[in-house]
């Protein structure tokens, strides 16, 4: 028997992206005012984070955003990312992306342009596992799930793809790191790979210009000479990519998942 999400998935891939853009902030409102799950606690962190802000103007806009960006993953065809600086960045380079806009869109995107590796966590659904797979090797990106070691890294670095580390959520094993003046447990993968193969970092953050539409920057990051202090060189590089993405949630704030519990 078909999985009831087939059927879904098939509407939503014919679904005028009009109409998607409705449906998404039907989706959206229903969350802030009949279900909202997690949204006190999204709406603590972003006024904690960006004092002033207004909560159900900016976390509507990003659960707008979350949905509609989910459907256009299912038509790609039809939607248009515009990536600056792809074409500065080397093969095998590694590169610090976030939950910034519609992440899965750009990844994909970009992918479609660089040989991409990226580390993920293993969905423990086996439909939504299934379904990931079959889109991310559509566009050629070699995920390394949960068990992956950095090995695996430097394995496909070596190979010429670049390696995506996506570091903006908690990491309970990774050293507190200054984020919008309180420290946040941060992985500390991509200060790793950096003292381990030199190997330079970019930046990559996108975020949505329309329906249908977003940009995407990449940008080299001014990483700090090492100092041959493993410890204190992986504090610096981290404390890096805090400020990085401080800076990009800055300038987007309802482009960022304020979901994630990123404190605590």
């Amino acid at each position: 028997m078909k999985d009831p999400r087939d059927l879904l998935v098939a509407a939503l891939s014919r679904l005028p992206l009009g109409v998607a853009d409705t449906l998404a902030w039907l989706l959206a409102w229903t969350w802030w005012w009949i279900l909202p799950i997690r949204a006190r606690e999204a709406s603590g962190q972003l006024v904690a984070a960006i004092p002033g802000s207004h909560p159900r103007r900016v976390l509507t806009r990003m659960m707008h955003d979350l949905a509609l960006g989910y459907i256009e993953v299912l038509q790609l065809d039809r939607v248009d990312v515009r990536i600056e600086g792809a074409e500065a960045v080397p093969a095998g380079s590694l590169i610090l992306a976030g939950h910034g806009g519609s992440w899965d869109v750009a990844l994909l995107r970009w992918a479609d342009v660089i040989p991409l590796a990226i580390f993920l966590r293993t969905p423990t659904d086996p439909w939504t596992r299934d379904w990931l797979a079959r889109h991310r090797a559509a566009h050629d990106v070699m995920a390394l799930e949960t068990g992956a070691k950095m090995e695996d890294a430097y394995a496909a670095l070596d190979a010429g793809r670049s390696v995506y580390f996506i570091q903006d959520q908690r990491h309970h094993r990774g050293i507190p790191s200054p984020f919008f003046g309180r420290p946040a447990r941060t992985s500390a993968g991509i200060a790793a790979a950096h003292i381990r193969t030199g190997r330079p970092i970019y930046g990559a953050w996108q975020w949505r210009e329309g329906v249908g539409r977003h940009g995407m920057r990449i940008v080299p990051l001014a990483v700090p000479p090492l100092t041959g202090d493993r410890e204190r060189d992986t504090q610096a590089i981290t404390d890096l990519t805090n400020r990085f993405y401080e800076d990009r949630i800055r300038e987007h704030p309802h482009g960022w998942l304020w979901l994630h519990r990123r404190w605590k």
